[in-house]
């Protein structure tokens, strides 16, 4: 190639390194594949089959969950079964002599994928993505059919392998992560995932030696010509700084026969690297361009960070300098949608996250989502990555086959990811055999050879011969068992034990009051100081965590709350709610980062709603500050340095962390606290807590402020928060359990309500925990307007609107198909009723009859509009009726039962009358848990009897136990 030339395209190139997507599109098409989709729960005959008519499914978008879920859905009560997806698409005949391949992100947990009825693979596992080959079967010019066949059943042959009725958390089913169609020319740069080539695929960045004068850049880079002709290429490898200035570059020439691959290794000099690292986290693109008699055939860029990594017995260092990691584990799944995140929903996690004090994130159980890692490249978190596993191993031969294979393709998936610091190559918690870990860790070894790999499993005698980074080194005396040996401790700060309703242990949730999320930080700063005793929230393996002096660093137990197959009741473990709302947790453990790190800067949270006259005269507050003041109706109640509260709990103190201040005001007063924090004597941050008026007087609707991008691209999605407040505006927080406010909400404009109309998830009725409720928003295509309306019923309102704007995504052309209804809008065989103007029926006055008797309690508390009351029946024989006799006939839309107790679970049905003669059954037998608060809608156009039938309890020697009974209906 003559220079001149060569020279003016790397100028241009050069012009679009800050717009990869416009580089990409010189020589390779990454088509947006995620929205069109039709779906259909259950299994079809003949659903692959082009002619199918599809015309009564559903309307969706990927990421997608093959069931909208309620939000306490534990208890093995997720959907497990068959799922069916298709989308036609069309392209131009400009297609001919390109290699078109379809790359899913993630599948739970078996995909048959066919195209235009031809069955093209299966593929099992639902946590590493897949690539299809569809080249010799699409039809350019005119429609063709996709389809996938997705089935999330147990299966003990697929990591993690347990049955769901006994995992720790949920197998939500579901094309669940993008999907892209990808065409290139013949001769292209492979994907890692369809290449299948140890150590090798697509393209592999090392960095043997990194420092801040020099870093030494290996890449290996796999090109394929898939053509009928052997040629000629040159590879050119272009490293670019964020500002798109060239700081190294390779050149390769390479003879390539038809149908052949090649490995192109390059070496590249850095002078004066910008480090990757928690509190910079600078990433570079590496340009790869292949061209094909001087012209480019293929293109990609790969963000890349340069940055060294060492784990010696003190802790961990990164560049060469220690770094303590305070940690949380992340479970992947959300409200309503299960793991069907998108990609901005995934950096709202890892900006939270880090928002939150930590510098480092372990994706327990599974890989998660590639925009998960992405986001944790760009926010500076630091990732241990675990295969599938939890509790579970069996012999079987196809078993311990994909655990291997499970391994290959995560470090192939993830290997350039610079935030992946540690790979956790072995099955959590579970009875690995010593052969099985030596194989686990060499077929690591193998994938990423080098220095820079590191591999973890609990310290053991079969695990402590293979692995180099171990968790849980101690003894349960306390001893160091291996001093040698790296240590972090992977799990902290919940316990199997905790009950969150009790509201006096590790688990705390704002369904309850701030009693429960007080309590969490006090057994979690325990913890942290070294304490072991399980009755004050420590354990022996945790390693005594702060009060350890060599200790790496920690990862609490959880970053959020999280629903699971094996409980009915929600763990709320998290320092997170489920839908990602922070708890007092969260704040305290924000407060372990230096003030003066401008990553993190200085805080101050006060751990009360000051609405508690047996708790608030002790206020607990949050803070990194040099000291902090307390003002209670602006009158000064005291002054706390961090000097003198190190001594509450001295060994966090000694690892640079914040113990919480306690202030001792005396007594209670209901009104305005105020927290001061101080920096070298001035005021650099403050928080206000108020008392609420118990009275509702209006909502406020609230977007997380880390959700600052609103795309209209068919996928993304907005959560929101809609608070009842006071005339003051101050969130009305529970003063005592149970306590909660229903209400409508509507969104009308470019986005749709996630379970909009579906009655079974009963998305657009909300109901609070703590005043708080929350929806989810998927965005349409086109940019506009959306707007967001709630309605507390006869109480208030409130209002939002927002704008999203146009995507640069290019997608998937649409082929002809019929015109479905997006499953948001409505669902197949369910009723959709407008409960917005209806009030709630006061039952104060109603009769209430229970038979075979009420027992010794009187069975108006059910009615009494008081969840801290609660009916008990007598222990007695199955069915028990309870009816009420509301005086007047009413239309009625909907009713809902507190239950007693999380942990039962009741089967009960619901009939109305309106003689007290002739009953007519609105809502069939169902088993629910203790948990589902949710309100039940009814269609009773005229009924002044409504009687609950409770046909079963679990386990069988609990008793009936109701808080509430609430009718609604005019």
């Amino acid at each position: 190639m003559p220079l001149l030339k060569f020279r003016g395209l790397i100028i241009l190139l050069l012009v679009h390194i800050s717009l990869p997507s416009q580089l990409a599109a010189q020589s390779r098409d990454v088509l947006n594949l995620n929205t069109n989709w039709a779906f259909h729960r259950g299994d079809v005959t003949g659903a692959e089959k082009k002619t199918f008519n599809d015309k009564d499914w559903s309307g969706i978008s990927i990421p997608h969950v093959m069931r909208i879920e309620k939000k306490h859905n534990g208890g093995n009560q997720v959907y497990q079964g068959v799922g069916w997806y298709r989308r036609y698409f069309r392209l131009p005949a400009a297609y001919h002599d390109k290699r078109i391949t379809l790359c899913f992100d993630g599948v739970q947990t078996t995909a048959e994928v066919y195209l235009n009825g031809q069955r093209l693979t299966t593929h099992t596992g639902g946590y590493i993505g897949f690539v299809v080959d569809i080249t010799p079967y699409i039809i350019l010019g005119e429609d063709n059919v996709l389809a996938v066949r997705v089935t999330n059943t147990d299966n003990a042959q697929i990591p993690p392998g347990k049955p769901q009725a006994n995992l720790d958390f949920n197998y939500f089913g579901g094309i669940y992560r993008n999907v892209t169609l990808l065409a290139t020319e013949k001769i292209f740069i492979s994907h890692p995932l369809e290449a299948n080539k140890v150590a090798g695929g697509g393209v592999f960045i090392t960095y043997p030696a990194a420092d801040s004068n020099t870093a030494a850049a290996h890449i290996k880079t796999n090109i394929v010509n898939a053509g009928n002709q052997p040629t000629d290429i040159l590879l050119k490898t272009t490293l670019v700084d964020s500002n798109g200035i060239v700081v190294a570059t390779a050149g390769s020439q390479q003879h390539m026969n038809a149908h052949t691959d090649k490995d192109i290794e390059q070496s590249l000099t850095i002078h004066h690297p910008q480090l990757w690292h928690p509190d910079h986290p600078y990433l570079y693109r590496l340009v790869s361009v292949v061209y094909h008699h001087h012209t480019c055939a293929d293109s990609l860029i790969t963000a890349t960070g340069i940055r060294n990594i060492a784990f010696r017995p003190d802790g961990f260092y990164i560049n060469g300098e220690k770094l303590y990691l305070r940690g949380a584990n992340r479970h992947q799944a959300y409200e309503y949608i299960g793991d069907a995140a998108p990609d901005n929903m995934q950096y709202m996690d890892a900006l939270q996250l880090k928002k939150g004090g930590f510098n480092a994130v372990r994706a327990a159980h599974y890989p998660q989502s590639p925009a998960f890692l992405d986001a944790c490249d760009k926010t500076g978190l630091l990732v241990i990555e675990c295969e599938p596993g939890w509790q579970f191993f069996s012999k079987d031969a196809l078993f311990t086959a994909n655990t291997y294979r499970d391994i290959r393709e995560m470090i192939r998936r993830d290997r350039n990811h610079p935030s992946v610091f540690l790979w956790e190559t072995s099955l959590n918690e579970s009875p690995t055999p010593e052969s099985w870990m030596q194989q686990a860790v060499q077929t690591a070894q193998a994938e990423m050879p080098g220095q820079q790999l590191f591999v973890a499993d609990d310290y053991n005698a079969r695990s402590k011969n293979h692995y180099n980074v171990s968790y849980k080194v101690v003894n349960e005396d306390g001893s160091d068992p291996m001093p040698s040996r790296p240590f972090l401790t992977r799990e902290w700060g919940d316990s199997w034990m905790a009950d969150a309703e009790k509201e006096s242990g590790l688990r705390a949730s704002r369904i309850y009051t701030e009693k429960g999320l007080i309590n969490q930080c006090i057994f979690r700063q325990n913890a942290l100081n070294g304490e072991t005793s399980e009755e004050l929230g420590g354990y022996w393996d945790h390693g005594g965590l702060d009060a350890n002096p060599r200790i790496g660093g920690y990862f609490v137990w959880s970053y959020n709350d999280y629903t699971r197959g094996s409980d009915a009741v929600t763990a709320f473990s998290g320092v997170v709610d489920l839908d990602r709302y922070e708890k007092f947790s969260y704040y305290q453990l924000q407060a372990m980062q230096d003030a003066r790190n401008p990553v993190y800067g200085p805080m101050v949270y006060i751990g009360s709603y000051n609405n508690q006259p047996a708790l608030d005269s002790n206020i607990i507050v949050f803070s990194n500050c040099d000291a902090v003041q307390l003002y209670r109706n602006d009158q000064l109640c005291g002054e706390i340095t961090r000097a003198q509260n190190a001594a509450s709990a001295p060994f966090v103190a000694a690892k640079g962390g914040s113990p919480y201040f306690t202030f001792h005001t005396g007594k209670y007063e209901a009104g305005m606290l105020k927290a001061v924090g101080l920096l070298n004597g001035k005021a650099v941050c403050t928080h206000t807590v108020r008392t609420p008026d118990r009275r509702p007087h209006h909502l406020e609707i609230e977007i997380p402020a880390n959700h600052t991008t609103f795309l209209a691209d068919g996928s993304s999605m907005t959560p929101f928060y809609v608070k009842v407040c006071d005339k003051n505006g101050t969130l009305i927080s529970n003063s005592k359990p149970g306590e909660s406010f229903f209400m409508r909400v509507r969104v009308s404009g470019e986005g749709t309500l996630i379970g909009g109309q579906m009655s079974a998830p009963n998305v657009s009725i909300l109901y609070t925990e703590g005043g708080i409720a929350y929806g989810l928003i998927q965005h349409t295509t086109t940019p506009g307007e959306i707007s967001i309306s709630a309605t507390v019923l006869d109480k208030g309102t409130g209002h939002l609107t927002f704008k999203t704007k146009a995507s640069s995504t290019k997608y998937v052309p649409d082929g002809t198909h019929h015109s479905w209804l997006h499953e948001n809008k409505t669902a197949p065989m369910e009723h959709n009723t407008d409960t917005s103007t209806l009030p709630l029926i006061d039952l104060r006055d109603a009769a209430v009859a229970v038979q075979p008797g009420p027992g010794k309690e009187s069975p108006l508390r059910m009615t009494d509009e008081n969840t801290t009351t609660k009916w008990t029946a007598d222990a007695g024989k199955l069915p028990l009726s309870i009816t009420l006799d509301l005086k007047k006939t009413y239309t009625l839309a909907g009713s809902r039962i507190v239950w007693g107790k999380d942990s039962d679970w009741y089967t009960y049905s619901i009939s109305v009358s309106a003689n007290g003669s002739d009953w007519v059954e609105v809502k069939s037998a169902e088993r629910v848990s203790g948990q589902d608060y949710k309100v039940v809608l009814l269609q009773a156009p005229s009924a002044r009897y409504v009687r609950y039938t409770i046909s079963g309890i679990q386990p069988e020697s609990s008793r009936i136990a109701i808080k509430e009974i609430l009718v609604y209906g005019k």
